[in-house]
């Protein structure tokens, strides 16, 4: 490519990409926003429902474990059927399975609401991400810069989740906690049908529901398994059944895998060993985050007696992980990938250790908020990276795929760090304030064992180049 088109790649990409980035973000937003906004609702929905603790994990996990479990087979219907049309079809569902949740008179189909929000929001994602990597072309950097600010856009509405729930249910009802995703849902469509264009990238042909299938049973079987056991910590018939489930499951999942030439996640992208270390960092990242955030609900509200409000402004510092991501790329150009993944997994270590200290010393209000502004900087400085580093192995006919893996391995995670911290605040066997002091304990160490792996792994041969 000569000079003269290297500069106007670089004088035009970035508008270009940042409007792709800022549409197509109005579908993540939503998404986002129903990962975090409900969490503060839910002492209000014990209320409402009359309802226990292990109950109300549902509420976010129903809707988390769909979403997780179908993004990769979201992911092959934007490779096959165009990742602009999968895009308009999630935000369309969306927006109906909102209406659903908005005006439940139960818990059980509020919860049914959660899983078809969960069905959209696998829609969402990966075609969203396709769309905003088709816009950057084959510019790696642009790329990171792009992956940036939408992963920007999308913190700093998952931070601000439990901060609008809070005002909403002080100020109006439950109920619109989800009607407000109607108005956001309806400007992304207007928007991206006039001003999104399609990625010119080769269409997949084949969809593998058989493998689909396998996933959605294991990841389905494992979140029930951890939720029922927290009632418990006790091995009934029913839980025993369903860890024979999860086993056969996941054996036959990975049998499928191995031997499906046609499989949802090709093998010849699980042989990548900076693809497979991506897909575990961005699942242990979201288990460590999202079940933290779980934790500090409960704690907060039910054993400190905080308000919804209060809880939801505390939370509020997390907004500044739009610092941290729009950092990482910067980072990344300066110091390299590895090294940028390591300091942020170093950094959630320390964050994640201060938490532990402070729930169990039971520190006042003002301390947790000066805390909870650092604890978002780690994950912040190393998605971003973790993402492209992933979407940097597929080739441009998997970029949806590839999009859908890293997507439904985070989201899993975040499913079984709601589930298995969840267990932790129950109160049954022990305080609440020793259970989240004890889940804080060991996203640390996960983050800390996580730094470790990656320093050791990324400096292989087949690391990923500084310059992806």
């Amino acid at each position: 490519m000569h000079s003269g088109e290297n500069l106007k790649i670089d004088t035009l990409f970035p508008t270009k990409v940042f409007i792709n980035a800022l549409i197509t973000a109005l579908g993540y937003v939503v998404v986002q926003l129903d990962v975090t906004i409900v969490n503060v609702a839910l002492p209000t929905f014990s209320r409402v429902f009359d309802a226990d603790i292990s109950i109300l994990q549902w509420i976010p996990d129903a809707y988390v474990i769909v979403f997780a479990a179908l993004l990769l087979a979201a992911g092959g219907l934007s490779d096959k059927y165009g990742s602009k049309n999968i895009n308009l079809a999630g935000i369309g569902l969306f927006l109906l399975a909102s209406l659903l949740c908005a005006l439940s008179p139960s818990l059980n189909l509020m919860i049914l609401g959660r899983v078809f929000q969960g069905i959209g929001a696998a829609l969402i994602v990966p075609s969203s991400l396709s769309l905003l990597t088709g816009a950057c072309g084959d510019n790696s950097s642009l790329r990171r810069k792009a992956i940036g600010w939408w992963s920007a856009i999308g913190g700093v509405i998952s931070a601000a989740g439990p901060f609008f729930g809070g005002l909403i249910l002080k100020h109006i009802s439950w109920h619109a906690l989800f009607l407000l995703n109607i108005p956001i849902c309806m400007v992304g469509i207007i928007l991206t049908m006039f001003y999104v264009h399609e990625p010119a990238t080769p269409r997949m042909r084949n969809i593998d529901h058989k493998g689909i299938l396998l996933f959605v049973i294991t990841s389905f079987s494992l979140i029930y398994l951890l939720i029922q056991f927290g009632k418990s910590y006790a091995f009934t018939q029913t839980l025993l059944l369903c860890l024979g489930i999860f086993a056969f499951a996941c054996i036959m999942l990975i049998v499928h895998i191995k031997n499906s030439v046609n499989a949802f996640l090709p093998l010849s992208l699980l042989r990548n060993r900076i693809f497979s270390l991506s897909l575990l960092l961005g699942a242990i990242m979201n288990l460590a985050f999202y079940g933290s955030i779980f934790l500090l609900t409960v704690y907060f509200q039910v054993y400190r007696g905080f308000s919804p409000l209060m809880t939801g402004l505390a939370l509020l510092t997390f907004a500044v992980i739009a610092l941290a991501n729009t950092a990482s790329s910067a980072i990344s150009e300066r110091i390299g990938v590895r090294l940028t993944i390591v300091i942020g997994l170093l950094i959630a270590t320390i964050n994640y250790s201060s938490l532990a200290l402070l729930t169990y010393t039971d520190a006042s209000y003002k301390t947790f908020v000066g805390f909870l502004f650092l604890m978002t900087l780690g994950g912040g400085i190393a998605t971003p990276a973790i993402i492209a580093s992933c979407l940097y192995q597929a080739p441009p006919n998997k970029a949806a795929t590839a999009s859908a893996a890293i997507n439904a391995m985070r989201q899993t995670g975040a499913a079984v760090g709601v589930a298995l911290l969840g267990i932790l605040v129950t109160g049954t066997h022990f305080s609440i304030n020793i259970g989240a002091s004890v889940g804080f304990a060991i996203a640390a160490v996960i983050m800390f064992c996580a730094a470790l792996v990656v320093f050791k792994s990324f400096i292989m041969p087949t690391a990923i180049p500084d310059d992806a």
